[in-house]
């Protein structure tokens, strides 16, 4: 296994859809957000990120692909590929706004304990001692913070797709709010491998063309 351990704390400027195709939802819910296949909460897979890290460096950075190709692998041609060194983890949700009237930004973070705490401990066994600061986060219990990541509490957009001006196409799909916290855990061969993205702005999941996914890339 890799032994150079980065964890990065990824927070959406803009509402996020990342969404999950597998599941078949018979709610008002056309297109519904990745979830944690074991806590239920709101998450970005590691192949969803993984993907939109490389289009970054690749498209964005225009990062020399002899650099790319042994993090991330190569496409297979002629029954040869390369396989990518760098190991990512899913994104994890540790904290969500909520309105706060007497805050001068109009929301606050919401967070669980027991869900940071579930998250510094996976990145402890896998070798990063990393603190997650939670300071002026507001506290609620693992029920509470449930409930405000459930389906009926997560925002829902109406999508609308017009043929000359006529309604042909309406659904509805569910975000992970602007100004979320999740955090991930990447492995690279070498320290600093990924450091090019500290502090950037990287599109993750859907819609790029209309905002959705801007979010802030932030190593720990």
């Amino acid at each position: 296994m890799n032994k150079n351990i980065s964890v990065w704390l990824i927070t959406p400027q803009t509402n996020l859809h990342v969404g999950n195709e597998s599941v078949v939802n018979f709610s008002v819910i056309d297109k519904a957000i990745q979830r944690d296949v074991t806590t239920g909460l709101p998450c970005i897979n590691s192949s969803s990120l993984k993907g939109a890290v490389k289009e970054y460096l690749d498209q964005v950075l225009r990062m020399d692909k002899d650099k790319i190709i042994p993090l991330f692998g190569s496409v297979k041609r002629n029954d040869a590929t390369q396989k990518g060194s760098a190991i990512f983890f899913d994104a994890n949700l540790l904290a969500i706004p909520v309105p706060a009237h007497n805050n001068p930004n109009g929301y606050e973070l919401a967070y669980c304990d027991d869900v940071v705490k579930s998250f510094v401990k996976k990145a402890k066994a896998l070798g990063a001692n990393v603190v997650i600061d939670t300071k002026g986060w507001q506290s609620k219990t693992r029920e509470e913070f449930d409930e405000l990541c459930s389906d009926d509490s997560l925002p829902i957009i109406a999508r609308n797709c017009l043929d000359n001006g006529e309604s042909v196409n309406l659904w509805y799909e569910q975000v992970l709010p602007s100004k979320s916290v999740l955090a991930t855990i990447i492995l690279t061969p070498n320290a600093g491998d990924l450091d090019v993205l500290n502090g950037k702005i990287v599109q993750i999941g859907a819609n790029a063309t209309i905002g959705y996914g801007y979010c802030k890339l932030e190593k720990l």
